[in-house]
């Protein structure tokens, strides 16, 4: 097969072409009378050898055109669907980032909740840890004054467990056992 270098010059392809070498060294030998002096069928065989070569050429640049075209039509193709896979990422990008601002919010919004309950269950239990405590100087009180010390015992341990309960709601307002 022959190969021409379409952004070669003429004197480049004269001097690599390898007929013009031969018929070239040729003319030098022998000069003009030498070209006639060669047999004209090896001129024929040689010329069909050329039109053989370059219909050859001309069949390979037509596959080479042909793969060069299928090439572009598949390029165009994966650019056409690399543009689509784009636009459906970002979009996924788009809705991961509403979604995540949309969970955020939520998170924020319990979360304010979740403080404002601990608050109102912190007042509470103080409230109710004073109520206790007015409760267990009354019970100091009477237990002095009155001689049923069995029962004020009684009430004096209830009281306690449930100053204790109160106490350890304020420390871990979870309601979790630590």
């Amino acid at each position: 097969m022959r190969v021409i270098d379409i952004f070669a010059n003429v004197s480049e392809q004269v001097v690599q072409d390898k007929q013009v070498k031969k018929y070239g060294a040729v003319l030098l030998k022998h000069g003009f009378r030498g070209v006639t002096k060669v047999n004209p069928t090896v001129i024929w065989v040689d010329a069909v050898i050329a039109v053989i070569e370059a219909t050859n050429s001309y069949l390979c640049y037509c596959a080479a055109r042909e793969i060069t075209q299928q090439l572009s039509e598949f390029n165009s193709n994966l650019e056409t669907t690399l543009g689509h896979d784009i636009q459906f990422g970002e979009m996924e990008i788009k809705l991961l980032l509403k979604d995540k601002k949309n969970r955020l919010n939520h998170i924020e919004r319990v979360g304010q909740v979740n403080r404002k309950e601990i608050k109102i269950s912190q007042k509470k239990a103080r409230l109710q840890l004073e109520h206790l405590n007015k409760l267990y100087v009354l019970l100091q009180k009477e237990r002095l004054n009155s001689g049923c010390f069995h029962e004020l015992v009684g009430l004096q341990v209830c009281l306690d467990s449930c100053i204790d309960a109160t106490l350890s709601l304020l420390l871990n307002p979870n309601g979790e056992s630590t």
